[in-house]
């Protein structure tokens, strides 16, 4: 058994404890991309629900225009702000 096996297994069972942990398993849901909901998990520690609900609706936004996955372009949304709030 591989590692991704393991995480995927260990995932299999997931229930959400709070309601971070539930925004990060919706989006995760949502932009079919479970196999890496322990990076959603982090980035709903991280990032206030707001902020994240408001980089998924821009996500969708840019989907529409270039067709990155959703996925990919929360998570480059989410360090571009990141960048930002460091300046």
């Amino acid at each position: 058994m591989n590692i991704l096996e393991n995480l995927q297994g260990s995932l299999s069972g997931f229930r959400p404890k709070n309601s971070q942990e539930f925004v990060a398993f919706q989006l995760a849901r949502r932009f079919d991309d479970l196999q890496r909901l322990p990076r959603y998990l982090l980035a709903a520690h991280r990032h206030p629900k707001a902020v994240l609900l408001n980089a998924a609706k821009t996500a969708q936004l840019r989907y529409q225009l270039n067709r990155t996955p959703m996925a990919d372009l929360f998570f480059e949304i989410l360090a571009e702000r990141e960048e930002g709030a460091s300046r």
